[in-house]
């Protein structure tokens, strides 16, 4: 092909954009949605990973930690000991002894209150493993040994607007000053001792000193955590099983950082937001496919009668066919140029939401070039495809066929035809064109539809996702507040005798109404091969203030047995009547030891949250905890307030910690607020996608009935009546684009739901989508893509009848 002729192709190429520039603009979005979506949602997990990546391996992350039970202690250097102790010492490169315990925190300012509960981390200012990144003040330093000083998580200190140091007051009255704020890898989300995320407003992490910490918490000399880190190449196996079996005497337990309930979380949840970004981006990406392929079918069936005549003429077929594909090739550079930068702003968007999210030290976040060229690929695929397949279909056609002169390219279905005919709806005749319009072009119908089907399926499974969570809080609510919404949950120091000192001070605290006792301990269960951990409360489940509802078993029988969750149960592989292996803490003269238990199932309660499990009061002498409690759940008196009572608990001695019983609960509903953000960015591209859809539509129906709105025109029908005609078409096929979408929606919800079992086993999480939502994405459907016919209005208001309606043989 010579110069002069490829410049003849483009310039000819180039008037057909021309000729159409609006639609070929709208088409060229629709592809920079699909492939900008694909790349900027798709690019976020390795960013993800690569940051968590660098981030724990830049504050030492722990290979191993010891960690002995709830109110279990050893003295300073036993754990050293015990590690030194080991065959396989020397493959330790660092370890350092903790001191982990709960609190509570007061960091209210002026009318401000902010009281939580929280927890201490005691280690040594230079301390090896698991260090601690300091955002704002200053780090700790050796000076600080034995001070009163601290640095606060910074998250909370964030949610809380809080400076970068000042003093806070601790349970008993206990008073230090933070100097920085900052968080460790064990804290990048914020998880409370019964394993639950939880809210970063909700909860407080200090750092200290060790000694600081031993004297502030009340256990001089005491420790009850040990972190460490292997040398490279080290059987870490069979470390950790040596020194599982030398803290066995005192009830420690060895876990490693994969078992690290936020460690495993952020990596899954990543792994897993592939897949969801993947879902989400694949079925834009579809629409667009549908949509490109409605409107370049359209362009060749308007060249068909010019195609004709090239054929009658002898041009070759290969040669007719370069037009119409450098006009697929042309709008598939556009929107792959506009696709880049769609996905670069996409990705800037998720960036921001994420860093919210994720507080990390490290955020790397490279341009994901390999990303970024697989989308430019498909955006150039896309058109190009929906170019050849409709233009093979027309150069097959006989010259004389392709020459003949029709209205509509289509005739649509005959049956279908016939059978709308039938129909007469009351009114003006017109009224029925709108249904017969849909029927006459079939095939222009079910792409359009099918790309408004792919958009409503993204926003049902956002809004679904959002409808799954709110249920898994609603079912939580209804299981902690049967009895009463403010019920309190006070965690004590440790083991404290049932008429002690410390429980008659919470009894008589004011404000406080009805208490009861009951304690709580980690534990694991163990059937058929499968392990759940688990924190057992030890309760009468005949008390008058709160115990365990019911869905499976009986309540004459439940205090024969442990009482498991439905998620635990359903992992566990067991049911009621069935036998579980609970591995548990017993109370002995010489401190804590842990033994195994078979216990009998003897009833499922209904929370979602799987760590929950409960025995009756009857079984704590077996464990050598009978007439002891560590935990009170109290409700307030009548005219007090919960948030009242929680101060009056705050300063009481041997009160470690106080929360409200809804505290997941409220951990779900703030973790929501926080995710809403995220899935702004995926509803806006999807709305967006179904309105160029419909207005590409609507565009393609007036080209095709121009004749025909022409001809009503001169009859005298105002041009509101025409576009009320287009509104209602588009209507029509909006409701069948929704119906198919809805559809669509609920099987990708399900599919997204089914992955966060690995990313959140302990929760139970069922696809849920509410009434409201089917009912608002059904009618949000419907009204935005009958609205796009009034973006051509002014196209009508302005047509040339006489031209129009004139028709050159």
């Amino acid at each position: 092909m010579t110069r002069a002729r490829a410049r003849l192709w483009l310039r000819w190429s180039w008037r057909d954009l021309r000729r159409r520039w609006v639609l070929v603009t709208a088409l060229a979005l629709v592809i920079a949605l699909g492939t900008g979506a694909f790349a900027g949602l798709g690019g976020t997990t390795a960013w993800r990973i690569a940051s968590q990546d660098a981030s724990y391996a830049s504050l030492q992350m722990h290979d191993l930690k010891v960690r002995l039970p709830d109110g279990g202690f050893a003295p300073q250097g036993a754990l050293l000991k015990a590690l030194g102790s080991l065959p396989s010492s020397g493959d330790v490169q660092a370890a350092d002894e903790r001191l982990v315990v709960p609190t509570q925190v007061d960091a209210s300012r002026g009318s401000a209150s902010v009281l939580v509960p929280g927890e201490l981390v005691g280690q040594s200012p230079t301390a090896r493993v698991d260090t601690v990144h300091v955002g704002a003040g200053r780090p700790l330093a050796p000076g600080d040994e034995g001070r009163p000083t601290a640095v606060l998580e910074s998250k909370f200190a964030g949610v809380h607007h809080l400076p970068a140091s000042g003093p806070l007051v601790l349970s008993g009255g206990q008073r230090l000053t933070y100097v920085g704020t900052g968080y460790s890898p064990e804290y990048f989300r914020i998880t409370g001792h019964s394993g639950q995320v939880l809210g970063d407003s909700g909860y407080a992490v200090l750092y200290l000193p060790l000694r600081s910490a031993q004297q502030v918490s009340g256990h001089p000399g005491q420790v009850n955590d040990l972190v460490l880190r292997v040398r490279p190449g080290t059987d870490r196996d069979r470390l950790r099983r040596e020194l599982a079996a030398a803290v066995a005497p005192i009830g420690g337990t060895v876990t490693t950082r994969d078992d690290d309930i936020v460690y495993r979380g952020l990596y899954a949840d990543a792994r897993n937001d592939q897949t969801t970004w993947n879902t989400f981006a694949l079925l834009i990406l579809l629409g667009a496919a549908f949509a490109c392929f409605n409107l370049v079918t359209r362009m060749i069936e308007a060249q068909r009668r010019e195609l004709g005549v090239g054929m009658a003429l002898g041009v070759t077929p290969a040669t007719l066919a370069i037009r119409p594909l450098l006009v697929g090739v042309q709008i598939a550079v556009a929107g792959v140029v506009a696709g880049v930068g769609v996905g670069w702003l996409m990705g800037l968007a998720m960036r921001r939401e994420f860093e919210g999210l994720l507080p990390l030290p490290v955020w790397r976040t490279p341009f994901q070039t390999t990303r970024f060229l697989q989308a430019a690929a498909l955006g150039f695929v896309i058109p190009v495809v929906a170019t050849v397949l409709p233009l093979r279909r027309a150069l097959r056609l006989q010259p004389v066929e392709a020459i003949r002169t029709s209205v509509y390219a289509s005739s649509g279905s005959r049956g279908a035809g016939r059978l709308v005919r039938r129909v007469r709806l009351p009114g003006r005749s017109w009224w029925s064109m709108p249904l017969r319009n849909v029927v006459r072009a079939p095939r222009r119908t079910l792409l359009t539809a099918l790309g408004i089907a792919a958009a409503v399926t993204c926003l049902v499974a956002v809004l679904g996702l959002l409808d799954t969570f709110t249920a898994v809080k609603e079912q939580s609510s209804a299981e902690v507040e049967r009895t009463s919404a403010q019920r309190l949950t006070v965690s004590l120091d440790r083991f404290h005798p049932g008429s002690s000192e410390v429980v008659r001070g919470v009894a008589q605290a004011p404000g406080a109404g009805d208490v009861s006792g009951s304690v709580r301990l980690p534990a694991t269960v163990t059937s058929r091969g499968q392990t759940v951990e688990v924190v057992v409360e030890v309760l009468d489940l005949g008390n008058h203030v709160w115990s365990p509802s019911l869905v499976q078993g009986s309540r004459a029988t439940a205090a024969e047995g442990i009482i498991l969750s439905r998620k635990a149960a359903h992992d566990l592989k067991v049911g009621v009547g069935d036998t579980v292996d609970v591995r548990h803490p017993v109370l002995s003269p010489t401190g804590l030891t842990l033994t195994t238990t078979p216990f009998r199932v003897s009833g499922l309660h209904p929370h979602p949250l799987r760590a929950y499990a409960y025995l009756d009061s009857r079984w704590a002498a077996s464990m050598g905890l009978a007439g002891t409690v560590n935990t009170l759940a109290v409700v307030p008196a009548k005219d007090t307030s919960q948030s009242a009572l929680v101060r009056n608990l705050f300063a009481r001695p041997g009160v470690s910690a106080v929360e409200p019983a809804a505290g997941f609960a409220q951990m779900v509903e703030s973790r929501l607020d926080e995710f809403t953000g995220i899935l702004r960015v995926i509803e806006v591209a999807t709305l967006l996608l179904a309105l160029l859809i419909a207005f590409n539509a609507a565009s393609l129906s007036a080209d095709e009935r121009a004749r025909d709105n022409a001809t009503m025109f001169a009859f005298g029908l105002p041009p509101r009546v025409v576009s009320g005609m287009g509104m209602a078409e588009n209507a029509v096929i909006g409701a069948i684009g929704a119906l198919v979408g809805l559809g669509g929606g609920w099987l990708a919800l399900t599919y997204l739901v089914a992955g966060f079992d690995t990313v959140m086993p302990e929760v139970e999480i069922d696809p849920t989508v509410s009434t409201a939502t089917w009912l608002l994405t059904f009618g949000l459907t419907v009204v935005v893509v009958s609205l796009a016919p009034l973006l051509s209005t002014r196209r009508l208001r302005r047509m040339d009848i006489p031209a129009t309606l004139r028709v050159v043989e």
